[in-house]
């Protein structure tokens, strides 16, 4: 039997084949299939043609192999196993090469490798494994099906991409980079321009324009000749202020580019660009102050150049210089007392007190000016000497620097004062209290020097020295003598009562940009050191129809946070009734002592102070129904006085506080009451403040009913009906068309500039009449036709007409700005529109209050969250209070409470931009600001990290505020005994020693 049975009838068949030879042929057919198994050198020629093919059977676990012959293929001798001979036939290597075609590699040593010959022996079944199974490799994943999904979004705060794609050329704005050093070379934005002229076909035929046009020597010619021009000018008009300003500020835009840091700029050189830039102005604005000695603007900025061009003790001693050969100029008293209280190493209290003394000494050479301008110029230095005392925490010299003001210049004769004196008994049980709590030092420390803060504001007489034993609390006439003097026009009287009331910490309500110029608080950035000062940024007496909830996110956990000085009248401590009292007596001593307007005024701002107190007391869930009562009563008392009954603004502001009492309905039942004492019908009325009067009723009504916060279906045909009752129609319909030409004629006659216009003056808390009657006429055009567009053209035109008006115009922007907010948020307009006409506002009119509070609610809510200003007014104190108010309304709102992400994100976001904002002069002087960042490092626990840090910078930057001191002390507790060697330095007011406490709690 043969040992391969199945392939022994096919190998007999091969060697029939012609293509075979050898020595089966001679042995016959039986011995051809087992002599090659016998004969060593029997070698088979076609073993290469032969295929192998395994058959299965399956009755069967056994598997055939049957080999087949490829009669198309040439067959080639095999080689020995022991032979040294290499086949180097050309046949034989084409068919070596592999048909299967490669992609090229990268690497050149590949290309001229000599490919690996493939042996073949004459034993078959010889397999070798030399290729990797990649299955070995593989990983099984999941099927699509299977796989969980994630949604991800770039809008999302605080994602970040997991992979970056960097442009390897990517394109830099022309700002980027300092000019000087940008090669001129072909960029690939050019702009190509053919030529079709075909006479110039040899030349070129295109003409390149570079993306960088300002060319070095261009310029350079530009600016000589621009130069020559100013001096042409000037040489013709050396008088002209304008033209001189604008010589010196000359090519600031170009400089501020190329100070433009990035990789290749040191900030060395900067600075050093920044300081020629400085001297070259310093030097054309010397010139000009040759041709212009009185001009108060020319020499504001050459003292401001000097200040940034000389260390602050050689700044002083120029001023001084300065002041020998002009000693009654008060610019440069101003100067010299904001140098000596702005650095570390100088200021002291009695220093710059002295200073201030020295300055009002000068007074008889003022007398040169006229009487307004006295008046203002030593209210002004007046004002700042009282707000400096409050920063120190002298509060007793500072009321008795205003109540013997007010006593010579407006007979104020208020001796009852004393009686809000607090009990000092009470005060010493309170403090046994804490003392007993087991607190570290510095909380016992800082809560007794609190609580006698809060306590103390008014000075005692000689004789309670011994029993209170803080001679501080006294002040003699002596010490304050030289900071008495009389007016000497009454018009200034109502300006030292606002100035008066304004040191107590009430502020002006509303607070716009044309009150705080007028004031002459422009340049007072220092002066804010309290939240009190902001309140009509959170509550501003004006555009009360929408944006509450946002204006409350902005003031949550402000208020209660403990960010004032002094008495307070904010959050409940002991004292709070006796100084909000305290106030009232105040503001009803001045009123009943001044003119009949003026009295007027000062009212509407203490009924404004009041409601302002329930709207605080309201959103801090402090249970005051007793202080509600209580101020009811006042209020009633006060209106029935006989010179009170019949004042129509009284009886509106009353109403707004019955509706922030609660009581809505008791709201509008005053105002429909207080319009009919004169008459409804407004054609009817023939004395024109009448008719002012009950159109500002009528206003104020159709503003509570468009309030957002009471809006409901009926609201519409209420209103509607407000509007049929200004005229006298037979029908509803026939009356709203009445009413529709009564606004239509105020309209078209204030447009037309109407001899009328000038009847009503302008105050700071009245209103006018064509403004209420312009605002009426678009609520009409809204509640009736919701023409959004005519609106916006009425208003566009009353703006327009008021260029030469500001004050107006401000309250025409505020009430643009309400009524489109309105619109906003009941989902009619798209928030672009508000925008649009904010900025707008905003670019004129900076710090209305107001205006920024709208601002800041939009910038608290944008998808994309940055805080910064678009316009061109960032550096300025109050836009950037804002914007700290904007921030705090970020990270209290659903979006960051509810994302610990987001809340990060909008943390650091608002730390980077506290942290840009102090290299800018004006806002590292402002107290406040400094306060608002340790309270944001306190209330995120990163006191450690850069509590120390910014307890340094800070007092650097605010040497005389005592609160700065005060605060510091909660963010870095390990330096209270420096913190405290400091104050006493200083000489700023600590009620209460180390050594004092010591004793206490022995």
């Amino acid at each position: 039997m043969s040992l391969f049975p199945a392939y022994q009838d096919k190998h007999c068949e091969s060697t029939n084949s012609p293509n075979t030879h050898g020595a089966g042929d001679d042995n016959g057919d039986d011995g051809a299939s087992t002599s090659w198994l016998k004969n060593s050198s029997y070698k088979i020629n076609n073993v290469s043609a032969i295929k192998r093919i395994i058959i299965s059977s399956s009755d069967s676990s056994d598997c055939e192999v049957v080999d087949t012959v490829d009669l198309t293929k040439k067959v080639y001798p095999l080689i020995s196993l022991d032979s040294d001979v290499e086949v180097t036939t050309t046949e034989n290597k084409n068919t070596l090469q592999s048909t299967k075609k490669h992609k090229k590699k990268k690497h050149k040593s590949d290309k001229h490798k000599k490919q690996k010959i493939k042996q073949e022996y004459g034993v078959e079944g010889i397999f070798f494994e030399d290729t990797g199974d990649k299955g070995n490799l593989k990983v099984d994943t999941l099927c699509s099906r299977a796989r969980p999904l994630y949604d991800l979004s770039e809008k999302t705060l605080g994602f970040i991409k997991y992979k970056s794609h960097k442009n390897k050329e990517s394109m830099k704005r022309y700002y980027f980079h300092n000019k000087k050093h940008i090669k001129i070379k072909k960029h690939k934005m050019l702009i190509k321009k053919t030529k079709t002229d075909t006479t110039n076909d040899d030349d070129n035929n295109t003409e390149e324009f570079d993306y960088f046009l300002n060319d070095k020597a261009s310029k350079d010619e530009e600016k000589k000749l621009k130069i020559k021009e100013f001096n042409e000018k000037l040489s013709n008009e050396p008088n002209n202020i304008n033209l001189w300003l604008e010589y010196i500020n000359y090519n600031d835009d170009d400089n501020d580019t190329n100070n433009t840091i990035d990789d290749n700029t040191k900030i060395e050189k900067k600075n050093t660009e920044k300081m020629l830039n400085y001297q070259r102005k310093l030097s054309i604005t010397e010139k000009a102050l040759e041709k212009n000695k009185t001009s108060i603007e020319l020499l504001k900025l050459k003292l401001y150049l000097m200040s940034e061009l000389i260390p602050s003790d050689q700044y002083s001693e120029q001023l001084e210089k300065l002041l020998k050969n002009d000693y009654g100029n008060i610019i440069i008293w101003q100067a010299l007392i904001s140098s000596r209280r702005s650095s570390l190493s100088i200021c002291t209290v009695e220093k710059i007190i002295k200073l201030y003394s020295n300055c009002f000494e000068t007074k008889h050479k003022w007398l040169r000016v006229t009487q307004e301008n006295y008046d203002d110029r030593l209210l002004e230095m007046l004002y700042n000497l009282l707000i400096f005392l409050r920063h120190t925490g002298c509060w007793e010299k500072m009321w008795e620097i205003i109540r013997l003001n007010l006593s010579l210049n407006i007979n104020y004769k208020n001796t009852q004062y004393l009686k809000y004196l607090f009990d000092e008994k009470k005060l010493i049980d309170m403090e046994e209290i804490i003392l007993a709590s087991k607190l570290p030092l510095n909380q016992l420390w800082l809560r007794v020097e609190l609580l006698r803060e809060n306590c103390h504001w008014i000075s005692v007489t000689k004789d309670k020295i011994d029993l209170i034993g803080d001679s501080n609390r006294f002040v003699s006439t002596e010490e304050i003598a030289e900071f008495i003097n009389p007016l000497l026009s009454k018009n200034s009287n109502i300006r030292m009562a606002i100035l008066s009331l304004l040191s107590l910490k009430i502020p002006l309500l509303p607070t716009r940009h044309c009150a705080i110029k007028d004031l002459k608080f422009e340049e007072s950035y220092w002066c804010i050191d309290s939240v009190e000062s902001i309140l009509p940024m959170i509550y501003p007496c004006v555009g009360e129809i929408s944006g509450h909830e946002k204006r409350c996110l902005m003031g949550k956990k402000l208020l209660e946070s403990g960010i004032t000085s002094g008495p307070q009248y904010l959050c409940y401590h002991p004292a709070q009734e006796f100084y909000i009292a305290f106030i009232r007596d105040v503001f009803f001593s001045i009123a009943d002592n001044l003119s009949m307007n003026d009295k007027i005024n000062i009212y509407i701002w203490w009924l404004r102070f009041e409601r302002m107190l329930i709207v605080i007391q309201k959103n801090n869930n402090q249970n005051s129904d007793k202080g509600f009562k209580k101020l009811k009563s006042i209020i009633k008392d006060f209106l029935k006085k006989e010179d009170n009954r019949n004042n129509l603004y009284y009886y509106k502001e009353y109403a707004l506080i019955e509706k922030e009492m609660g009581k809505f309905d008791n709201c509008l039942s005053i105002l429909e009451t207080a319009i009919k004492i004169k008459d409804n019908i407004l054609n009817n009325l023939t004395i024109f403040d009448d008719k002012i009067a009950v159109l500002n009723l009528y206003r104020s009504l159709v503003e509570t009913l468009l309030d957002a916060r009471h809006w409901n279906d009926d609201t519409t045909s209420k209103i509607l009906q407000v509007f049929s009752q200004m005229s006298s129609g037979q029908s509803e319909e026939e009356s709203l068309d009445l009413t529709e030409l009564f606004f239509n004629k105020c309209y078209v006659e204030f447009i037309n500039d109407s001899p009328t216009l000038s009847q009503n003056s302008m105050t700071i808390f009245y209103t006018n009449f064509y403004c209420d009657a312009v605002t009426c006429y678009c609520y009409f055009l809204y509640i009736k036709n919701n023409d959004i567009k005519k609106i916006s053209e009425i208003f566009e035109r009353c703006l327009e007409k008021t260029n030469d008006n500001p004050q107006l115009q401000e309250i025409f922007y505020e009430s643009q700005v309400s009524l489109f907010q309105f619109i906003c948020q009941r989902k009619e307009l798209k928030i672009c529109f508000l925008e649009k006409y904010l900025n707008e506002a905003l670019n004129k009119y900076p710090d209305n209050f107001y205006l920024l509070s709208v601002f800041a609610s939009i910038e608290s809510e944008m998808p994309n969250w940055n805080i910064g200003i678009k316009n061109g007014h960032n550096n300025r104190v109050y836009s950037t209070l804002a914007l700290c108010l904007a921030g705090r309304a970020r990270l209290e709102s659903p979006v960051c409470v509810d994302d610990p992400i987001a809340k990060t994100a909008a943390l650091n976001k608002l730390l980077h931009f506290y942290k840009r904002q102090m290299r800018i002069v004006e806002i590292r002087r402002c107290p406040l600001i400094w306060r608002l960042y340790m309270l944001l490092l306190r209330e995120h626990d990163l006191c450690e990290k850069k509590g120390e840090e910014i307890y340094h910078e800070s007092v650097a930057s605010c040497p005389w505020a005592r609160c700065i001191y005060i605060d510091a002390a909660s963010i870095a507790p390990q330096n209270l005994t420096q913190i405290q060697d400091v104050i006493r330095e200083k000489d700023l007011r600590m009620h209460v020693t180390p050594e004092e406490l010591d004793i206490l709690r022995e």
